[in-house]
């Protein structure tokens, strides 16, 4: 028996590996792909703990496929765990004997904890309780199994398998749900690392000490007139170079595997299959073992000939330059690598009336802050003067931008950009027009927004909102198993007021009703609606059915209670009539349209029954 356990342990834990050692893999399959293959990977483990199952009694086997079953569902979902049950359930079959029944449904009920423990796991992640909890619950699995067994197959069962399956099954269990979870993380941020680097600008690449590339991302795969990076897989320079450039490249790379010392900044022209030049900028750092030997290099090289195009071209026209800084719009000024002004245009002083005669060549940034603070000329928004200081200088050696209000309701944009050769330049622009325009426009967009979801007589959401909060709870609670209600009004024998007291008086009722709704339904996240006519609808996230007839019958009872006349009704006075439906756990509603389809029936019976009262729709 001894043997077949260990064997059990086994397969559980081959097919655990397979799983972990794929991830990177199956990150890049789609999301159906990943829970069939979950579901038949682990199906198939199942299969094969049965076949090296310990058999106590004939036809009666005991193996570890439930715990392979219910590792699908946690980790792939309730499709993958009904994929692995089903698989395993056929697997029972074809072995046959008087154990297939039981067999079946202890399966069955892996598959259903299966899917808990993916509900839960998704809702509080893996912590050590949670994991023990589902581990005790596995280990509990072999009991159940004998306590469906037959007398005299569970007197067998009781005394000779049950216990070591029991310990078994659930240190399998544990181990391999820290197993998956771990791999599947580092499956997942391993893949994430790969796209990150195969969409990255720079041209990216690992060699090996050989000179073949190792992994290339896609912008140094096209730059050698190739597809993809997978294509330079394999490859070195003497594929993807001239010889004599290829010999240079591997020369400087096998003294950098001798040395250790990195190479930084090598900066070459390199010519193109079009006869241009680029100027690239490239750094190598060699990758180390764990023993302190180098097993490659991890290289990024840069494209700047633009940029240098561009330096180049603004070297030249410096003396324009100068003019055009003095006659733009914007303030502009350039700060030395020690943050002393060197130079400002009259607009950047204008644009600072407080602080203009502090922003002279040769002051420090340090200095005009601390005139900005003593003058109060900028809002620091709440700020400590020293904080404000201290970030403000940061910005500027790292560049950015930001908005600042000033003293007099200005509103200012400060860009700042570190030079390549040292140093900052700053441009300030006024966009106080433009942060007007944002807020009336921010403002115009509001209102339409509320226009566009309101009833425009009683305020109320309109039926276009109703829906779209329907089919977005609905799509929640039947997620997550949460309980959702709908109520519809319908105030009674509305035709026959209009035609007695006239279309403003039925307005006014109208309005009067909403009113009494609305204040009748305190939560937050509750909807009312006003879906046409003289009908009302409201929606109720996480209310059961009896507790939304109670809110449709206080609602009944507020409106009854407005005394309003109405010499057509029943009893003299304006009433309403309710219908009340609510999502069933067991899913017989599909839609949210067949819910309000169900409130809607019930409202007819409220009204067929004699009116002024709320009819709830059955669960199912």
């Amino acid at each position: 028996m001894t043997a077949n356990l260990l064997a059990n342990l086994a397969v559980v834990g081959l097919f655990v590996a397979v799983l972990a050692l794929s991830q990177e893999w199956v990150q890049s399959w789609s999301r159906s792909a990943r829970i069939i293959g979950m579901g038949v990977l682990m199906g198939l483990g199942a299969g094969a703990s049965m076949e090296l199952s310990i058999e106590v009694v004939q036809g009666v086997r005991f193996d570890l496929r439930l715990v392979m079953v219910s590792l699908s569902g946690i980790f792939g979902g309730p499709v993958a765990g009904l994929i692995s049950g089903v698989i395993a359930a056929l697997f029972r079959i074809q072995l046959g004997g008087a154990g297939v029944p039981v067999g079946i449904a202890v399966t069955a009920i892996a598959v259903g904890l299966g899917w808990a423990g993916f509900v839960l796991r998704r809702r509080f992640g893996l912590r050590p309780s949670l994991i023990a909890a589902l581990s005790l619950t596995e280990a509990m699995m072999p009991a159940l199994v004998v306590l469906m067994l037959p007398q005299e197959a569970r007197n067998v069962a009781a005394g000779t398998v049950m216990l070591p399956f029991m310990a078994l099954t659930g240190v399998a269990f544990s181990l391999a749900v820290i197993g998956i979870e771990h791999s599947r993380y580092r499956g997942w941020l391993t893949h994430l690392t790969k796209v990150a680097l195969s969409q990255a600008p720079d041209f990216f690449y690992i060699k090996d000490r050989q000179g073949r590339i190792v992994l290339a991302n896609d912008a140094a795969a096209r730059v050698s007139g190739l597809a993809a990076g997978g294509d330079a897989v394999g490859l070195t320079d003497f594929d993807l170079t001239d010889a004599d450039r290829a010999q240079v490249l591997f020369d400087a790379e096998q003294a950098l595997f001798r040395t250790g010392v990195p190479i930084v900044d090598f900066e070459e022209d390199v010519p193109q299959a079009d006869g241009s030049v680029r100027t690239m900028v490239t750094t190598k750092r060699p990758i180390f073992n764990a023993d302190g030997s180098i097993a490659g290099l991890v290289g990024v090289t840069k494209d700047l000939t633009e940029r240098l195009a561009l330096e180049r071209k603004v070297s030249d026209t410096r003396a324009e330059l100068d003019v055009v800084l003095n006659e733009m719009s914007e303030g502009l000024a350039r700060f030395d690598d020690a943050f002393r002004l060197v130079f400002s245009n009259a607009n950047y002083r204008a644009l600072f009336p407080l602080t203009g005669e502090a922003r002279q060549p040769g002051a420090h940034i340090r200095d005009i802050l601390k005139a900005v603070v003593e003058t109060g000329e900028q809002v620091l928004d709440g700020l400590a003067a020293e904080d404000w200081i201290a970030a403000v200088i940061e910005k500027m050696d790292t560049g950015g931008e930001e908005q600042v209000k000033m003293y007099d309701g200005r509103w200012l944009l400060i860009r700042s950009t570190p030079l390549r050769a040292g140093g900052t330049v700053v441009i300030v622009s006024d966009i106080s027009d433009l942060k007007e325009a944002e807020r009336n426009l921010m403002a115009v967009a509001e209102q339409m927004r509320v226009l566009s979801i309101t009833d425009a007589l009683t305020g109320l959401h309109n039926r276009r909102d109703f829906d779209n909060g329907l089919a977005a709870h609905f799509e929640t609670a039947r997620r997550e198993g949460f309980d959702l209600s709908v109520i519809l009004f319908d105030i009674d024998r509305f035709k026959a007021y209009n035609d007695t007291y006239g279309h403003p008086a039925g307005d006014s009722c109208l309005k009067r009703v909403a009113a009494s709704i609305r204040d009748n339904v305190k939560r937050p996240a509750d909807l009312v609606a006003r879906m046409g006519g003289e009908e009302f609808a409201v929606l109720l996230p996480n209310t059961s059915l009896s507790g939304a007839q109670k809110v449709a019958d206080n609602i009944r009872g507020a409106i009854e209670g407005l005394s309003m006349p109405h010499s057509g009704a029943e009893n003299g006075r304006v009433t309403i009539s309710a219908g009340v439906a609510a999502l069933d756990r067991e899913g017989r509603i599909e839609t949210g349209d067949q819910l309000v389809e169900k409130a809607d029936r019930a409202l007819y019976a409220a009204k067929a029954n004699g009116r002024n009262q709320v009819v709830s729709a059955p669960l199912g």
